[in-house]
């Protein structure tokens, strides 16, 4: 089993990529592209200025190994190209974990900056461009006084839209700090900037929290949250607020976990209590079916009436279980997709998997404590918690490290609340 586990930890990825470019054929014509290699995408320039493959990345922090499989914006030209543009000089740089592409020619200089532990690229010139975009989905443009996009239109526009689904998928969205002006027909997207004016392209995940974090939740028509969706800008808030008065992500996770395990407390403990109530009951109910095996009627109603005598009930734990799930997985959605920049002790950006796998670990350790704690010495309950936590940790070790935070400190309040709840319980009578 250790081999095993060893092994997968070999065949993981590098996790948190050191932001920079290489040169990497990704459309097998023969001639390398220049490829910005970030933690959450892969952004493709040719020779000519123009964006030909935008990759985002399905795991945070890992190198793409194969262009031609890896989810790409492209529909079928370039995401981002510059019309009438004939650049002559290219250069790529790394500035404050900044990337710039920056591209000169006889009408003057194009740039696009991709900015630290974001999907939105910003683009600039200093000359007059006509910038076109074009990606895979629905495309809408939402105009100036339009509360509502629509499927084609031309003049100030507040964004441009691709969406391959309505609440999931990816989405490619420009907009800019003020209306901008252009067009859309079909499924090809036109901006025309003047010198100095900068549009602002989002390339990602079509879904709540990073439109959020990217600026775009506001835009009308592009994302509208549902019940479940203001339940985690409710959360949200709750976790940028503790932030801004800590100062510190890990301490706003920490926060939003007490928050919420104590707003679950009541149904937690519910469950805690049925679950231990029924392992404690478990050495009477093999009695009870080593007696009746031949009678099943007889066994049921032994059993029923061993319940009553107990004050027992065996679907007591089973509500609390289905009420908190959306909830947890809800918060896990949130901090999953969340983009904090920020690390905490040994871990350099809680928005990327633990590098040295200890938060899985403790995860794992705190599991297994539960499950022992919940068993009460039931021996097959012990093995087969030990069985399916050394299954689940090979996509803990995929989980970004402000999740596993969070679920690590849950299961320490819980463990907290088993202890008391263990410790309230009568003894057994024969």
């Amino acid at each position: 089993m250790r081999r095993l586990i060893a092994l997968a930890l070999l065949l993981l990825p590098a996790l948190a990529l050191e932001a920079g470019f290489k040169d990497v054929d990704v459309n097998g014509d023969g001639v390398p592209e220049k490829v910005a290699v970030t933690n959450l995408m892969d952004l493709a320039f040719d020779q000519k200025g123009q964006v030909v493959g935008w990759y985002v990345k399905t795991y945070k922090g890992t190198a793409i190994g194969d262009y031609a499989k890896a989810p790409n914006l492209r529909a079928n030209g370039p995401v981002v190209s510059p019309a009438g543009f004939t650049p002559t000089k290219a250069e790529f740089l790394v500035e404050d974990g900044r990337l710039l592409a920056r591209f000169q020619g006889p009408e003057g200089t194009l740039t696009y900056e991709i900015a630290k532990g974001r999907y939105t690229v910003g683009v600039r010139a200093d000359f007059p461009l006509n910038l076109r975009l074009s990606a895979q989905g629905a495309p809408r443009v939402l105009l100036e006084g339009q509360g509502e996009p629509l499927p084609s239109g031309e003049g100030q526009f507040r964004y441009l839209a691709w969406q391959t689904r309505p609440k999931a998928g990816y989405a490619l969205v420009a907009f800019g700090e003020g209306p901008l002006e252009g067009k859309l027909v079909g499924k090809e997207g036109e901006v025309r900037l003047p010198p100095g004016r900068e549009v602002k392209v989002y390339g990602g995940q079509n879904e709540l929290v990073r439109f959020h974090v990217e600026g775009l939740l506001a835009l009308p028509g592009l994302f509208t949250p549902n019940l479940w969706g203001q339940l985690s800008l409710g959360l949200l808030w709750l976790m940028e607020m503790a932030f801004r008065y800590t100062g510190s992500w890990g301490l706003a996770i920490l926060f939003l976990t007490l928050v919420v395990r104590l707003l679950l407390w009541p149904l937690m403990h519910q469950q805690f209590k049925s679950m231990a109530e029924m392992q404690r009951l478990q050495p009477l109910i093999q009695k009870i079916n080593e007696k009746y095996k031949d009678d099943p009627n007889k066994r049921a109603e032994a059993t029923m009436k061993l319940y009553q005598e107990h004050k027992v009930n065996p679907a007591a734990g089973c509500l609390p279980l289905f009420i908190q799930m959306p909830i947890l997985f809800i918060l896990w959605k949130v901090i999953a997709n969340y983009e904090f920049g920020q690390g905490l002790l040994w871990i350099p950006d809680l928005a990327l998997p633990d590098p040295y796998y200890i938060l899985p670990v403790l995860y794992v350790a705190s599991t297994l404590l539960s499950t022992w704690l919940s068993a009460h010495g039931n021996k097959d309950i012990i093995r087969q918690g030990l069985f399916i936590n050394l299954i689940f940790v090979f996509l803990v070790l995929q989980f970004p490290a402000g999740v596993t935070l969070y679920w690590v400190l849950s299961n320490l309040i819980g463990l907290f609340q088993q202890w008391l709840i263990n410790k309230s319980l009568k003894p057994l009578a024969a």
